[in-house]
């Protein structure tokens, strides 16, 4: 096997929502796990899975098939959480579990290949640009446009309790 290089393209992660192929750049995944039972957060919004303990720190965890389809992942052996670097403002990035099916692929592409799908969908910004292959359309998501403001605040920007 050929190691990957720069100007081979970008690395993604491929994941599946339903029967539809997307992408997430590898460079923003810090980890790749096996689904674990979530610490449920009562009162959070659908998608919101709960949290669960990533070395020792708390990470939110965003269910992307009820985000995108309005029904829970299925618990199969492919199915994963992906630990990405979620940006919250100029300062470091902040680490969001994502629990995606199939996850078992990685592809390589220029950036520039992948292409306006045509279709606007307001209520998922964070699906970007498409390309295709000999399988299909594969649609680029962009991490920093996932959550909506009000779920990221409530993620992300907690009041410390004295």
């Amino acid at each position: 096997m050929k190691p990957h290089r720069e100007s081979d393209g970008m690395l993604f992660l491929l994941f599946q929502l339903g029967e539809d192929r997307y992408a997430i750049e590898a460079a923003k995944v810090a980890a790749v796990l096996p689904l674990v039972v979530p610490k449920a957060i009562p009162g959070a919004p659908v998608a919101v899975a709960g949290a669960f303990d990533y070395h020792g720190t708390p990470v939110p965890l965003i269910d992307l098939s009820q985000l995108a389809l309005g029904r829970p992942a299925q618990p199969r052996h492919s199915t994963r959480i992906i630990v990405v670097e979620y940006p919250i403002d100029d300062s470091d990035p902040s680490q969001l579990g994502l629990i995606a099916e199939n996850v078992s692929e990685t592809l390589v592409r220029d950036p520039a290949e992948f292409v306006p799908s045509g279709v606007r969908s307001d209520g998922a910004p964070y699906l970007g640009r498409i390309a295709t292959d000999s399988r299909g359309i594969v649609q680029w998501v962009q991490i920093d446009q996932l959550l909506p403001d009000g779920v990221r605040d409530l993620l992300f920007n907690q009041p410390v309790v004295s």
